[in-house]
């Protein structure tokens, strides 16, 4: 796990075990704020230690951004802390957890001890939060998963945008226009950084740039994969065929990992187009 002081109370947590998963806590003097966890109990156990150790009022809440595993598995290890999410993300959770909990475990033996643990608080849409001398804004940021939301840390003008920002967009389970509404919505933030729910903190200087290449992705993936469909192309080809560097794109960033979100991409667009052809 890596550690990054981005304000003077307000770190980020990367998985160096996982696709650069990230994780962030708020220090508060009434408490600490913890935005997702990190997909390893091991790592979050870092995490918890590193927190216990600078929070003086202990940890208060957990805030998972959207359903996913990387993001919540370790939401039982936080045993004191209430556990905050959209309604629609502890919905997912409480239909599909335990099997898809099941399933992981059989994959990954370091996940043998995760029990799952569903958000006890929930909101339907926003919410704002106040805690010490901190406000915190939960916003949605559907697009990657319909259940994804964001927190805005008022003051620090920071967003932590879960995997609505990634360093590849990707929308296997999402929606592709609207997850370039949610990215054209941050644009008009005036945000000093976003903490990517993989990768890397997103700087000032580099917001519109990124943003805008996020978007102008997700247009290259439909219009390349609708071409493809006009001269029939059969689904493997095009998978293979349109590359992400045609999209603007390096194939290194997530230690490589960005080429299979990008085929996923690529099949998720494929299958939206047909479907409405069919």
């Amino acid at each position: 796990m890596r550690k990054e002081r981005v304000t003077e109370n307000v770190y980020v947590f990367t998985s160096e075990a996982y696709a650069q998963a990230t994780a962030g806590a708020i220090i508060t003097s009434e408490g600490t704020v913890v935005i997702d966890t990190l997909p390893f109990p091991r790592e979050t156990r870092e995490m918890l230690d590193f927190l216990r150790a600078e929070s003086k009022r202990g940890i208060r809440y957990v805030i998972n951004t959207h359903h996913h595993a990387d993001h919540v598995y370790g939401n039982f290890l936080f045993e004191q802390a209430d556990i905050i999410s959209s309604e629609r993300c502890r919905e997912v959770m409480r239909k599909s957890g335990e099997k898809n909990l099941a399933e992981a475990k059989q994959q990954t033996p370091e996940l043998a001890e995760v029990k799952l643990r569903l958000p006890n608080l929930t909101f339907p849409e926003k919410m704002s939060f106040h805690l010490g001398d901190k406000v915190m804004r939960l916003m949605p940021l559907p697009g990657h998963t319909p259940d994804g939301i964001g927190i805005y840390v008022e003051g620090d003008k920071i967003l932590f945008a879960g995997d609505a920002v990634m360093p590849l967009p990707y929308i296997f389970w999402g929606d592709r226009v609207v997850l370039q509404e949610t990215l054209r919505a941050l644009k008009e933030m005036n945000l000093e950084n976003i903490v990517q729910g993989h990768g890397e903190v997103l700087l000032k200087g580099e917001l519109d740039e990124t943003l805008d290449a996020a978007i102008a992705y997700l247009d290259c993936i439909y219009e390349k994969v609708k071409a493809k469909l006009a001269t029939r192309t059969s689904k493997e080809r095009l998978v293979n065929e349109i590359t992400l560097e045609s999209c603007g794109f390096s194939p290194i960033a997530l230690d490589g990992l960005v080429k299979q979100l990008h085929r996923s991409n690529l099949l998720r667009v494929y299958q939206t187009l047909t479907a409405k052809t069919r």
